[in-house]
Order: structure tokens, then sequence, then C-alpha cells
């Protein structure tokens, strides 16, 4: 008799991935670690078979069940390749299931690149981290271990949606505004065009601070002009608006590596709020202010988990549920601009972070989204998007060297790097 494999329910915020998926928009993250020498692929795959049994769930197939989607444990090997496909290139294929990650490397660069259902940014830079510490651990001799996440195997496999859901709390009403949306000419092959900007973070931050702001909310008001210099009068009478990933880590303990965020929005109407630059910030700190509570998150849980735990629409099979989840996604897609995502400050202990360069992240998109974390005093600031034009990136860069910030910028696009010379001081 074939011995039962363990399956996992997929956690609430990853439900929605699976079916809206697309060539063009592949719900694929990656996070990069760029190292002082070139990466070892023989050590890197003993590291990554090291580090994989930390992290069972990565061991994982997407199944189709009757009513939902679930991961099911597998035997697959993860094997590191060197890079040849363009960044966040498809990973979930219903065809023929396998892992939901890849590693990569690429000179000196060491690449996890993440299917969403199985992990948020936190989560799977907690897997990047024990990976790259693992990697640097055995090249060079080092001892001791990540002592800042030392989370059990169920801690890391927690759905922790489904712990904090409370079926009585209140859920909170949706408001639905048409966003202005970002068109012109995309790039061919749903290419994604990836801009890397290296600052000092200590630099931004101090901005920051003398703008009264902490760092997202000084980026996200950059971000919210650098949009505006590009819109038509005509374009003005619709809001610019942000959507921002919460990790709810931060106000529900919690230490699973799966998903557990939450989505703000951040609205500026350029013909209501106004247009000069304090007045953008003034209105993107209130948003934070005012989201930002224990009361607000929780209800964002609740409004999640509802969906999931309705008696009628659990009984609905998968095939019905799926048409229902892709226009829910298309809905929810016309309320966004842009996106923004601040992964936070990577820490690796000493003996190990001198072998590190810096950490970086982007994602696939279908509309420009800006990621951020810090690694030392590099901060890097990476801006995705599908749009031929470059006009969003340059402004915001700009933006930040006119303060006096420098600025190393980097781009996959040939003919960005080649007009962006003048701009990117390093």
């Amino acid at each position: 008799m074939a011995e039962r494999k363990h399956w996992s329910r997929l956690d609430n915020a990853a439900k929605i991935f699976p079916p809206t998926s697309t060539k063009r928009d592949t719900k694929v993250f990656r996070f990069v670690c760029e190292l002082t020498e070139p990466v070892d692929s023989g050590i890197l795959q003993s590291a990554l078979e090291e580090t994989i049994q930390e992290f069972p769930l990565y061991r994982s197939i997407l199944k189709k069940g009757l009513f939902w989607y679930y991961l099911e444990e597998s035997n697959l090997r993860p094997q590191v390749e060197k890079e040849s496909l363009p960044p966040c290139s498809p990973i979930y294929n219903q065809d023929g299931p396998g892992l939901l990650f890849r590693v990569l490397y690429y000179k000196k660069r060491i690449n996890l690149e993440i299917f969403h259902v199985l992990a948020d940014g936190t989560g799977a830079m907690q897997f990047l981290r024990a990976l790259v510490f693992a990697y640097l651990a055995k090249k060079y001799r080092i001892s001791g271990r990540l002592a800042d996440y030392d989370a059990s195997r169920d801690q890391k496999n927690q759905d922790a949606f489904y712990k904090y859901y409370d079926k009585t709390g209140t859920v909170p009403k949706m408001k639905h505004y048409r966003a202005y949306r970002i068109r012109g000419e995309r790039l061919p092959g749903n290419r994604t065009g990836i801009t890397e900007g290296f600052l000092s973070a200590k630099a931004v931050l101090q901005k920051a601070h003398e703008n009264d702001a902490t760092l997202s909310e000084f980026l996200i008001a950059l971000l919210i002009c650098s949009i505006y210099d590009g819109m038509a009068v005509r374009e003005r009478n619709r809001p610019v608006i942000i959507s921002v990933p919460v990790d709810l880590r931060r106000f529900f303990p919690a230490q699973t590596a799966r998903n557990f965020f939450g989505v703000i929005q951040v609205s500026h109407h350029f013909q209501k709020d106004g247009q000069e630059f304090a007045q953008v910030l003034a209105n993107v700190r209130e948003s934070f202010r005012r989201q930002l509570t224990q009361e607000n998150l929780h209800g964002i849980i609740s409004r999640y988990s509802v969906f999931e735990n309705n008696p009628f629409i659990k009984a609905i099979p998968l095939p019905v549920k799926i048409p229902i989840l892709r226009i829910s996604g298309i809905w929810a897609d016309g309320g966004d601009t842009a996106a923004f995502s601040n992964i936070g400050r990577v820490a690796i202990p000493a003996e190990a972070a001198k072998h590190i360069q810096l950490f970086d992240v982007f994602v696939s998109t279908k509309r420009p989204q800006l990621c951020l974390c810090s690694f030392g005093d590099t901060l890097a600031v990476s801006v995705s998007s599908q749009l031929a034009d470059t006009g969003i990136q340059r402004h915001f860069f700009r933006q930040l060297t006119e303060m006096g910030i420098s600025v190393q910028v980097v781009s996959n696009l040939e003919q960005y790097n080649e007009e962006e010379t003048a701009y990117a001081a390093v």
C-alpha cells in the first residue's frame, strides 16, 4: 500500500494566485543576494539541500482539489541552475506540477525565485537568508546560526490567517475607486523591465526624517509625484492609488514562512488634494496612521477570511470558483495605479555579512511596482514595469539626486542605461 502523502491547504492570501497567474503576470518574486566573489554552484547545491530540510513546505507541489487548490509534499529534489531565463519567468505549470521555487546563480548573484502561493516577501527572505548563510558557512567555514529566526518547522508552516481569524469580528466594508491607470507601449514577449537603484540607506532615512516621515511614507510620496509627472491634464480627475502590502507579523505574533500580509491603499487625488510634494506626503502619512492600527488590520484579516469560510462558498466546486476568482482579481486590479513593497532591513551575522555586497528584490507585475530592502548602508530600490517608457523610474530617481542623494542605477533595458548615465551618480 502506497504511503499517504501529507498535504496542506493554501493560506488565505495564496488562494487568489493560482487562477490569476498568467504569462503576463506570473506572480513570481525574485530575491537577490550579491556576494563579493563568484558563486560556487556545488557549494550552493549542498547549502540548498541543507536549507530545504528546515523549510519542508518548500518541497510541496500545487494540486487541484474538489473545492480548493492545496499543497502536497513531494520527493522532488531542488536543483540550482545557472540563470538562463528572463527574471520572474513562470514557475507554476498546471500541466506538469513541479516545485514552486527555483534557485539560480549568475556571477556573484544568488537568485531565489518563488511563486507567491508558497510565501510572501518576508517568508521568502527568511528562506534566502538561511540559504545564503548555509552557503557562506560551508565556503568559509563559518560557525554559528541565524539566531534571530529560530522558528520550529510547525511555526514556519503555520497558517497565520487561520490562527487570527475571528468569525465574530466586524468585517469592514471595502470601498472601490477607479484609479488612474498608467498606459503605454508594452515590452515585447511579456518582458518585465527591471530598474535597480542603489542608495545610502542612512542618507534616505535622514531625508525622510527631515520631512517627518517614515522611509516608506517618504518613498511612496516620491513615487506618486513621479506618476503625476506623466499624467495628462484630463487624467487628473482620477486618484493615484498605491497598493501597499503590510507584513502582519509586525502586529500579530507569528513566525510563519508562508503568506501573512494585508494590503492597504494610499490614495492621492491631485485635483482635490494638491500637487506639491508636501501635500502628497501629508496625505500619505495620514493614510498610514489611519490604516496601520491593530483594529483595522484585524478587520482586513476578517475580510480576507470571511469569503473562504463562508459555507456556501466552500461547497462550490473549484472549476466554478476559478472564473469567480479571476473576475475578482481583475476587479481588484482596477483599483490600483501602482504598488509599493518594503521588505525591510536584512540582517546576517557579521562573519558572513562581510562576504555579501547587497540584497535586492523585484517582482513580475502588470502595473509598475517599486520594491526595496536594505543591507548595511545599501538601500536597494527596484522598479518593475512591463511598459517600454521609463519616465516614472527617471523622475523617481532624479527627485532623490536633486535632494543631494547619490544613486547608482542599473537596468536590464539597454536603451535606458544609455540615456540615464547623466543622472545615475555613483
